[in-house]
This record gives C-alpha cells, sequence and structure tokens, in this order.
C-alpha cells in the first residue's frame, strides 16, 4: 500500500515512477544448429544470408551476414534496426537480454551482444558491446542505442544504458550513445 500510494503521489507531483528493473538471461547460439536461413543472395549476386534464431522468451533475432560483416535486428521489427560496422566483422554467439516481467510474461526490452572487428590487417583485436531496443510485437522499434568500449566494467556499462535508455529511447530520430575511443569503428562523424 505504501508503494501503491508513494508511485501516486509521484505521478501526481509530475515525476514518472520508475519502472521495474530488468534482468539479465542469455541466450546462446549455433548459426548452423539453431537458425533458419531466411533469404540468401541468388547465384552470381554477392555473398550475404538472412537468418533467423530464438532469442529470450520467443523473441526472435534476425542476423545478416554479408561480405565478411554481420549485422543483427532483435525482436519483432519491420526495418534492419542495425547497420554494420565498415571493417570486416562477425557478432559473438551469445545475447544479453535485458528483461523485464510484465504480467507474469517475461519481455526482452533490451539486447546486448559482443562484437569482434578487424584492424587494417585483417586481425580481430578489437571488440565492442552493442546495446540495442528490442522490436516489441506491438511496435517495432528495433535499433542500436549505444556502442561500450571493451575496457573495465564494460558489461555493467552496457546493462545500466539499456536499462536508463530503452523507455525513452525513439528508433530513427534518438542518436546512440558512443562511448570514447571506438568512434572510427562505429563510424561518428
Amino acid at each position: 500500500m505504501k508503494m501503491l500510494l508513494a508511485a501516486l503521489a509521484l505521478v501526481s507531483l509530475g515525476g514518472t515512477p520508475v519502472l521495474a528493473q530488468a534482468i539479465s538471461e542469455y541466450t546462446r547460439y549455433d548459426l548452423d544448429a539453431d537458425c533458419n536461413m531466411i533469404a540468401r543472395a541468388p547465384d552470381n549476386e554477392g555473398e550475404w544470408a538472412d537468418f533467423v534464431c530464438t532469442g529470450h522468451a520467443g523473441y526472435p533475432f534476425v542476423l545478416r551476414s554479408s561480405d565478411g560483416r554481420d549485422s543483427v535486428t532483435y525482436g519483432f521489427a519491420t526495418d534492419s534496426g542495425m547497420a554494420t560496422f565498415a571493417p570486416f566483422n562477425y557478432a559473438n554467439d551469445t545475447v544479453e537480454w535485458r528483461v523485464r516481467l510484465d504480467r507474469d510474461t517475461e519481455r526482452p526490452v533490451a539486447a546486448i551482444q559482443r562484437w569482434f572487428i578487424a584492424d587494417e590487417m585483417g586481425d580481430w583485436t578489437r571488440q565492442l558491446l552493442v546495446v540495442s531496443k528490442v522490436g516489441q510485437p506491438d511496435g517495432g522499434g528495433a535499433c542500436a542505442m549505444a556502442y561500450v568500449a571493451n575496457t573495465e566494467g564494460a558489461n555493467g556499462r552496457a546493462r545500466q544504458l539499456a536499462d536508463q535508455l530503452v523507455d525513452g529511447f525513439k528508433c530513427g530520430s534518438t542518436a546512440p550513445t558512443i562511448e570514447d575511443g571506438i568512434g572510427d569503428i562505429v563510424g561518428e562523424r
């Protein structure tokens, strides 16, 4: 009862009640064994393929592999929610889902995935975490919200950014957060 009164008082004062804290759940996938190819390049028209994989709580994600570069869109979306990086890259095989409990149903709201980026020599020397908004069944809205440098505490910072950004982030109009030191990978201008 005290909690309800506090929330009502906060709303009446023009504030927004704090939403339930998200928890982390993880899915690991093998592209060949766990995902289904849904499209691929016709003969002699390049090298790309799209795969749909099952994420947490039945939320899908789509991975596109094209010319040595991956891109991933999480959840239910009508458009690709993430462009790839210019250097050759690939996504790690584990996705961390930030999940909220919504009327006894787990609802993934953000995804965090590690990316491996090739340097000019083709060596996989750089890593970063991409924090993405998960598209919801009733509204799509999947896109990258933040790019986190692979430094000490990166996982914690990625979770914090996911939880802070997800509710107010508008795909297509809100600019993603880009941590210092990775702007060249992300293509920051």
